[in-house]
């Protein structure tokens, strides 16, 4: 670690001091300060009512994405074969194939021969695997483990129903096709959100905040759960001069990594000034930037997570970034 992260990790476990000290003002000035906080209450439930309107646009919203992502669906499923205006969309790829011989294009289409895919495919196989695979940095916070992925290939939708009339929380549904590893044909994920002020802290409001998550109980078959693996704790020997009695491991099981411990979060309990674990919130920190995530960036934005579209402009800022770092280095070796 260098001086300057050392020193920046010592500020940050400083207790943060304010320039001023508050307490010492005189109660004439103090009066003005609390003024200001209700002055400041009052901003709050301005915040709030504005919130409120805008979830009645999200609601309105909604129902339009809503439609258009039943046609998304039907395309991916296979069940709509899209034509002429439909596929009517410039990309990149075309631009360059223009430009391009014919042995070029050749070799290119041999590149591109990939497994499930052909000109017989029936819409888009694995559509949300990939999707969720390329968000799985970026979005998932790395959940997605390798052994989960013979299971998501069966993941044929994902949608979001929005409570109303109160922005009081949403709800994430994962829909499968028949498949060995459990038999709910949706699994879900609930999120409660708190829409106006907590009346424990009023002024620190800052929209709507998620607060609570419930997730379901995945119905596995026999020997398929991946969220549980088995370890051996000890082996048990055979007795001296038994008969039929051979070795015997003693085994447990242990949670294990997995996209699918989503769907049990740890619970949050009712009482707001309840304790909850440094490490139980830890856990539903990144609980909900995760289920933010899939709500507002790839259930609306999944062909440009499936293309990786979505990360070009990020590829181009790193280029950038690495073209200055090697300048700097070049100029700190001139010195």
């Amino acid at each position: 670690m260098s001086d300057n992260e050392s020193m920046h990790s010592e500020d940050e476990d400083q207790q943060f001091q304010p320039s001023l000290d508050i307490s010492a003002l005189p109660v004439v000035v103090k009066n003005r300060v609390k003024a200001l906080k209700k002055l400041q209450f009052e901003t709050v439930k301005a915040e709030s009512d504005y919130y409120k309107e805008i979830h009645a646009l999200d609601v309105k919203y909604q129902k339009l994405y809503d439609a258009i992502n039943v046609k998304r669906t039907g395309v991916i499923k296979g069940e709509h074969e899209p034509a002429g205006d439909e596929i009517d969309w410039p990309s990149d790829e075309e631009d360059e194939d223009a430009e391009k011989k014919p042995e070029d294009l050749a070799n290119d289409v041999e590149k591109l021969t990939l497994k499930d895919y052909d000109e017989n495919t029936k819409g888009i196989p694995k559509f949300w695997l990939h999707t969720l695979k390329n968000a799985n940095e970026e979005a998932l916070m790395g959940l997605i483990e390798p052994h989960d992925e013979p299971i998501l290939e069966h993941l044929t939708d994902i949608t979001v129903s929005l409570n109303e009339p109160k922005n009081t929380g949403f709800t994430l549904t994962f829909h499968f096709s028949p498949n060995p590893y459990f038999t709910n044909p949706t699994l879900t994920k609930e999120y409660e959100l708190r829409d106006g002020p907590d009346p424990e802290s009023p002024l620190e409001y800052d929209g709507p905040e998620i607060f609570r998550c419930k997730g379901c109980k995945i119905e596995w078959k026999e020997g398929k759960d991946m969220t549980q693996k088995t370890v051996k704790i000890k082996t048990i020997k055979s007795r001296k001069g038994a008969k039929g009695s051979p070795e015997k491991a003693v085994t447990k099981e242990i949670p294990a990594d997995s996209f699918f411990t989503f769907f049990s979060p740890p619970d949050v309990p009712e009482d707001p000034k309840a304790e909850v674990s440094d490490d139980n919130r830890a856990v539903l920190a990144i609980d909900f930037d995760v289920g933010f995530a899939i709500k507002e960036k790839i259930i609306t934005r999944a062909v440009l997570y499936f293309t990786g579209d979505l990360f070009e402009d990020d590829d181009e800022f790193e280029d950038c970034d690495t073209e200055e770092e090697d300048d700097e280095d070049d100029e700190e070796g001139e010195k």
